[in-house]
């Protein structure tokens, strides 16, 4: 198995669901492996399920990739336990969490981390290899060879893809796959065409981040509230605002209020090497942000009529303490939410990136849309749709099936994916993916 992850919307009854009856179609142990490509819970946020149903083959991470995944997981441990008590309250239910703490470290027990760009050998039929996706901190893709009588066949597993023209800090490169017999890859911006996101793009959407900083905070006296994902993008956004503000007269105060996003920085400080590392603790050292840990103090800073920027999670905005300051900001014209990454239809980050709503709905009760919002799509870890095309228009094979994405995605993926290879004169068949799918390699 590649990645495990959790279904993710605006919708924790039907999320719930979902993610329950999600291996209904095969038993846990009777898989031999789990390969991660990256530890966001998308993909990583259902392996602790499979270990409380009964597997317990080896889960396969890159190196210095561990102990973030067990942050991210016990975290999500603790959400999925607290949001079934809310699930049974409302709905009269009795049903269990998806997996507790306890499975979390029985999946600890069997996470082995192995290195990048090298290929590593199981048995005389199964070997792999993990090479830089690009996407976040210890992101890859996974290219499986299989051989059998002899014959060698190879199944590459893209995971998320990152931005190779323009890059995030704390990421490894992107790493161009030549060959592969069959790819399966994501399509998560493959209907936006539209979506430039290049190094002109990047210094203009800094230039505005700076500008909505100092026109709502430093003019205004109001605030900025940023829902980010705990990993990566979060210590991306304090190194673009450390360097931004370092040598600067005038400072916005600058608060991150996650406990999970704190115990990622703490983390990046243990695995980060390098001009990496001397940026990022450079970057500690300079007393320009707050960490907020105790929920006492996240419930103060949601009171207070403070002129600031507040970084909280999840980016998705589906659980965490954005949450509540979004109930207190979302009906404030004196106010900006600030939109820096990816997000799933339905979810309510998707929503707030539609400024023609006139109402927000959290947790169950309505709230009046004042604030101002923006987007700054150049800042997202993904790939954009010209960037697919042409990795996987540059990769050797057969067959490409498209998935993690929208239908409509995929669709315009594939047509412009086709139109490419046949100016290319290459035979490579792109498919869609289905629940029903099945390759032979």
């Amino acid at each position: 198995m590649v990645d495990c992850g959790m279904h993710q919307t605006n919708d924790r009854y039907e999320d719930y669901l979902v993610n329950n009856r999600k291996f209904k179609e095969f038993k846990a142990k009777d898989i031999d492996f789990v390969f991660v490509t990256h530890n966001h819970i998308d993909h990583v946020g259902l392996i602790p399920k499979l270990y409380r149903d009964g597997f317990r083959g080896a889960t396969i991470v890159s190196e210095n990739s561990k102990q973030i995944l067990k942050d991210m997981i016990l975290d999500s441990a603790y959400i999925n336990e607290r949001d079934v008590l809310v699930i049974n309250s409302q709905h009269n239910k009795n049903y269990k969490p998806l997996y507790s703490a306890s499975d979390v470290y029985k999946m600890l027990e069997y996470t082995l981390e192995k290195p990048v760009n090298q290929k590593i050998v199981i048995d005389d039929e199964l070997a792999f290899e993990l090479i830089p996706a690009g996407h976040i901190l210890g992101s890859c893709q996974i290219k499986l060879y299989f051989t059998i009588d002899g014959t060698t066949k190879t199944l590459l597993v893209t995971g998320d893809l990152g931005n190779k023209i323009v890059g995030n800090r704390f990421v490894g490169k992107y790493k161009q796959v030549e060959y592969a017999d069959v790819v399966i890859g994501e399509s998560t911006y493959g209907d936006r065409p539209d979506i430039k996101t290049g190094i002109k793009e990047r210094k203009n959407d800094l230039d505005k981040f700076k500008s909505i900083i100092e026109t709502q905070i430093h003019e205004m006296h109001g605030r900025v509230i940023i829902p980010s994902f705990s990993m990566s993008r979060s210590q991306q956004l304090a190194l673009m605002l450390y360097e931004m503000y370092k040598d600067s007269e005038w400072k916005p105060k600058i608060y991150i209020d996650s406990p999970l996003t704190i115990k990622i920085f703490e983390d990046y400080e243990e695995c980060l090497d390098g001009q990496d590392k001397i940026d990022f603790d450079a970057m500690m050292a300079s007393n320009m942000f707050t960490f907020i840990k105790e929920s006492e103090d996240s419930k103060n800073l949601v009171d207070s009529n403070e002129s600031c920027l507040i970084i909280s999670s999840s980016g998705m905005c589906q659980s965490g303490r954005i949450r509540h300051h979004l109930k207190r900001c979302i009906p404030d014209s004196n106010a900006t939410v600030l939109l820096v990454g990816f997000s799933t239809e339905g979810s309510l980050a998707s929503l707030l990136k539609d400024n023609k709503r006139k109402t927000i709905t959290i947790d169950q009760k309505e709230y009046p849309c004042r604030c101002a919002s923006y987007s700054l799509k150049s800042l997202s870890g993904h790939a954009p749709f010209w960037q697919l095309v042409d990795m996987y228009t540059s990769i050797n094979t057969n067959k490409i099936i498209l998935h993690h994405g929208s239908k409509t995605a995929k669709e315009t993926l594939k047509k412009e994916s086709d139109r490419q290879f046949e100016k290319m004169c290459k035979s490579t068949r792109v498919v869609i993916s289905n629940s029903s799918l099945k390759i032979t390699l």
